[in-house]
């Protein structure tokens, strides 16, 4: 059981929980065990994507007809699961606790509010305005697959502060220009933009995003040159200046943010590594853990690591190589974890057993393919190809309309798809095919290869595959190896992608927010026509018998996808102010409002996902200007290395029940003595945030040790033991008794808080 609870510290600092929310009570650990599992996890987010795609069958649907009573009663399904998982996490922290969890009363609040609303609509057998629906996303983005969607909302919220410093003054300027501007224009009666002070404020405010510009400027231009100087310094100050000041300053406080994440997690980390050796050290051997024990915490903590990566991982650990772990060389449990474990491949090729005129061809078609020559070639022939069919696409657009019927798969092309055929077929017999698809790039030019194989075998049946053409020219891409500044932006591409989705769910969040209120607001309003005797009637105007279209009719809230391309058109700003005056015509000015603050929010948005590439891109730079004498920094991967003896070989596989694994080593054992095993995980940013300040996190490690010395209170559970077996410094191999004491609902299972000699078992 004390095996289970470590594995629970150590979950707890991998998932970044508080230790607080640790279960207190064997009472409390039934609850905590179930919602804390992949299956719950994904019943939560099945609940979740429910209650949002629901939108879809809600009016105004997507899929009209569908009965208010159905709908609802399938929100009152997913509410109750949503439900489940609120009860189950009352039970295993009980209410103070849980009262003190904000993100768990937010989700609390909501489900209340959102029960409510569910039960009047069946109730009435009618829907009303339902802006509640809007708050859904909170129960999708509260789910534990969502934690990296959270981190970056919470570093949103946390840019918030000084981007509201800027906004303020931004917003200080933009009524000073509105003032003057009012006094300035308004009494040209052939000035539309600064009739009215409200007028002239929604003008500038527009203007802020250039849609309107030169048009909000001329009525005055025409009376006098001299009011361009008017919008010339509003735009230079505004929008050249205060902007740009604004996403200056995200980026400074989104960079501290991030130094400042990485290093809270590192510490919390510690801090969970602490609380589990607490939980595995014993009495004889109070300031180690043996590989007994070790093994015990893995069977909870990485269920499905088999015997020998298990040992792989505690010989990696014990840097020592005393046979016990020491506090300070179970920090890196976490980071030994994340390996994936390999018999280290033998220096021969993989055809080195084959017969000798075979075996000779091989060798010439790796020594052709490992050429740096060979990959020079096949950079030139890709651009040869692109260029083929940059002027092939040319020649065919000078002729006229396109036609599908006229695209026919050239002899050069051909010949370009077969070279690549050949290319990769050769890459593999040089390589082998492991070495050959551990690399992505070779990867990335086999798919590719196989789409255009396939494109041109679908193209004989049927015209309308033509556009498969278009993937041909993507192996350009492949020429971002040529230099080390075009890999590095490509790794660091590769490396945010898990951060870029989150970044993209937030915006999709944020779309889904707005789009609900949208539809509550405006989906009742046609719009075709409707906006008579306006400064924007010719935008709306539908004619069946004029072939000239403005289209802006289309841009509605009629469903939860129309929607979204309305806002999305809105978040470009190019001609946004003209749906928004669409609206105010057949609505009031206050849906300006709406309008005016979706553009603030999604200013702020896209401002900190704009910081936060450029945060990434910086750090690359300055991690490669750090680690410039490093000949490995452009590895995909970091590799260990571990030798196991026949003693250590012949102990795992007897326990593991496999034999055979020993006899397919026996020649190399015999041969050599030791097996040779290579433990591979992928660059994350994490790994180079290690990297990069590893000059910095003594100093962070050694004052959160400090601090958790100087706490005052014990944090202990009511059940603990008050025997608690000694932490050992980081520093050294003395011993003292933490002030910092973990909970443990294990202790109440042992009154008198003896451990065992030789078990941590209590």
């Amino acid at each position: 059981m004390n095996y289970h609870e470590a594995a629970i510290f150590l979950e707890e600092g991998e998932n970044n929980d508080k230790f607080n929310s640790h279960p207190r009570d064997r009472d409390a650990l039934p609850a905590y065990l179930v919602t804390h599992n992949h299956g719950f996890y994904s019943l939560d987010l099945f609940a979740a994507l429910l209650l949002m795609s629901l939108a879809v069958i809600e009016q105004p649907a997507v899929i009209q007809g569908v009965p208010v009573g159905v709908h609802t009663s399938i929100e009152l399904f997913g509410l109750f699961l949503v439900g489940i998982s609120i009860v189950m996490q009352l039970r295993w922290l009980g209410p103070r606790t849980f009262l003190k969890h904000k993100r768990s009363v937010v989700k609390l609040v909501t489900w209340v509010v959102m029960i409510v609303d569910a039960i009047v609509v069946i109730v009435s057998a009618k829907t009303h305005f339902r802006v509640t629906r809007a708050l859904r996303p909170i129960f999708f983005i509260d789910n534990r697959y969502l934690g990296g969607v959270r981190r970056f909302l919470r570093q949103i919220l946390m840019s918030v502060p000084p981007i509201l410093e800027v906004l303020g003054i931004l917003f200080f300027i933009l009524i000073i220009f509105t003032t003057l501007g009012y006094y300035l224009f308004s009494p040209n009666p052939k000035d539309p933009y600064f009739s009215s002070f409200g007028q002239a404020f929604v003008s500038l405010y527009v203007l802020l995003t250039t849609a309107n510009f030169p048009d909000v400027m001329m009525p005055a231009y025409a009376r006098s040159h001299w009011s361009a100087a008017f919008f010339i310094a509003f735009l230079a100050i505004s929008l050249y200046f205060i902007m740009n000041l604004m996403l200056a300053v995200v980026f400074v406080v989104f960079s501290d943010i991030e130094k400042d994440k990485f290093r809270k997690l590192l510490v919390h980390k510690r801090r969970a590594c602490q609380y589990a050796f607490r939980l595995l050290v014993t009495r004889s051997q109070p300031t180690h853990i043996p590989f007994k024990h070790f093994k015990g915490l893995l069977k909870f903590f990485r269920p499905s690591t088999n015997e020998r990566d298990v040992f792989l991982m505690f010989k990696a650990l014990n840097r020592s190589q005393s046979g016990l772990l020491s506090l300070n060389e179970f920090y890196d449990v976490y980071n030994i974890c994340s390996f994936r474990w390999r018999p280290q491949k033998a220096p021969q090729p993989w055809f080195s057993e084959l017969p000798g005129p075979i075996r000779s061809c091989c060798f010439l078609i790796q020594h052709l393919v490992t050429n740096k020559w060979f990959d020079f070639f096949v950079y030139a022939v890709i651009v040869v190809n692109a260029a083929t069919l940059m002027v092939s696409t040319i020649y065919i657009s000078s002729k006229g309309p396109f036609s599908p019927s006229e695209v026919e798969v050239s002899w050069d092309q051909l010949v370009c798809i077969a070279f690549y055929g050949v290319e990769a077929l050769l890459k593999i017999v040089g390589l082998g095919l492991v070495d050959y698809m551990s690399s992505g790039w070779n990867v990335f030019d086999l798919v590719v290869t196989i789409l255009a194989v396939l494109g041109i075998i679908a193209e004989k049946f049927a015209n309308s595959f033509f556009y498969i053409i278009i993937l041909r020219p993507l192996r350009l891409l492949r020429l971002f190896r040529m230099r080390r500044r075009y890999r590095d932006v490509f790794q660091t591409l590769m490396i945010l992608l898990p951060r870029i989705s989150s970044a993209v769910i937030i915006i999709i969040i944020t779309y889904y927010f707005f789009a609900i209120i949208g539809m509550e607001l405006f989906s009742q309003y046609d719009m075709k026509n409707c906006c008579i005797n306006t400064t924007v009637e010719q935008f709306y105007h539908y004619d069946n018998t004029t072939f000239y279209l403005d289209y802006y009719y289309l841009n509605n809230f009629d469903n939860i996808f129309i929607a979204g391309v309305t806002l999305f058109e809105l978040t470009v700003v190019n001609n946004w102010f003209i749906i928004m005056e669409g609206y105010v015509a057949v609505t009031s000015n206050w849906s300006r409002l709406y309008f005016m603050l979706f553009y603030l929010v999604m200013m702020v948005v896209m401002s900190v996902v704009v910081a936060f590439i450029l945060e990434a891109f910086t750090f690359r730079m300055e991690y490669n200007h750090t680690v410039e004498q490093d000949k490995d920094r452009d590895d995909e991967q970091v590799r260990i290395n571990v030798e196991l003896t026949k003693e250590e070989l012949s102990m795992i596989y007897r326990n593991a029940g496999d034999t055979g694994a020993l006899q397919r080593y026996a020649a190399e054992l015999r041969l050599e003595g030791t097996k040779k095993y290579e433990g591979v995980r992928q660059r994350t940013r994490v790994v180079l945030q290690r990297r990069m300040y590893r000059d910095e996190i003594p100093s962070w490690l050694a004052e959160a040790d400090q601090e958790q010395q100087n706490e005052a209170t014990p944090f202990m559970s009511p059940h603990a033991s008050p025997h608690t077996v000694p932490i050992p410094t980081p520093a050294s191999t003395t011993t003292h008794t933490p002030r910092h004491t973990p909970p443990s609902y294990m202790g109440s299972l042992n009154p008198n808080g003896s451990i065992a000699s030789d078990s941590p078992n209590t």
